[in-house]
């Protein structure tokens, strides 16, 4: 079964966290709260959110302090981030500057009470954006095809291995599987196969990026199923960012 996409919900009131689950819940969201920042970390900690809906004035630890310890964090630097608050949003911006030195990167400010077509417009313009996953057995390069994936809007979870890679698609079908072809455990081909031995993955739109030569990978594949590929684009590494990002939206157009 798909995992529905996850929500934390951040906030000290009560009526608050109550209010805007409600309105999550018309969408086939999964929600969970928290009532201040070392909840909400913890939470993160244990499982990774699609979204975070975050209030700034919180006991224990504020938002402010929330989103200067994600934003530390290579695992989670990434993580979409909406505001609801109170705070102006000039004065929170400011204040955020002023103590890091840095930009407040989140993907919406929201300021209380928030309508809620202008909250579910806000959430489903994140939740909804194109998911892809990248395998891949050499962490650096994961890291550098998620980072060129990140600068778009698009999310990005990732696998260092065939067997892992099938796990993640069959939590949640993505939108793209852009796929190394040797990697440990199950190997590129075997994911290949046996994503187009099911009904519910067989037109998946999936992208290879390796060493490997296109011609050598097809007709490999081709002698031991006796089937076509089924792959429109095949890149060879080292892709440049700029064909990697073009080759990704010709397959999310498809």
């Amino acid at each position: 079964m798909e995992e529905k996409p996850f929500v934390l919900i951040v906030d000290d009131d009560p009526d608050i966290l109550e209010g805007i689950s409600a309105v999550l819940e018309t969408r086939p969201y999964q929600l969970a709260t928290a009532q201040d920042g070392i909840q909400c970390l913890k939470q993160i900690r244990k499982k990774r959110p699609d979204l975070l809906i975050l209030d700034m004035m919180m006991p224990r630890m504020d938002g402010f302090a929330v989103i200067r310890e994600l934003r530390a964090d290579p695992k989670y630097a990434g993580l979409p981030i909406i505001i609801l608050t109170t705070v102006i949003e000039d004065a929170a911006y400011r204040r955020y500057e002023l103590e890091t030195g840095l930009a407040m990167d989140v993907q919406a400010y929201i300021e209380k009470p928030a309508k809620p077509d202008v909250l579910l417009r806000h959430v489903s313009a994140i939740i909804e954006q194109p998911y892809i996953i990248v395998a891949d057995d050499d962490p650096d390069i994961r890291e550098a095809i998620s980072t060129i994936l990140e600068s778009q809007p698009y999310k990005v979870a990732t696998a260092q291995d065939g067997e892992q890679c099938l796990s993640l698609v069959r939590k949640r079908k993505p939108d793209l599987l852009i796929l190394d072809l040797l990697m440990p455990k199950v190997d590129g081909f075997a994911v290949i196969r046996e994503l187009r031995s099911e009904p519910r993955y067989a037109d998946m739109p999936i992208m290879i990026l390796t060493t490997v030569v296109e011609d050598a990978s097809r007709r490999r594949y081709e002698l031991e199923t006796g089937q076509e590929m089924g792959i429109h684009t095949y890149m060879q590494k080292p892709a440049s960012p700029e064909a990697l990002l073009k080759s990704v939206k010709a397959e999310l157009g498809r």
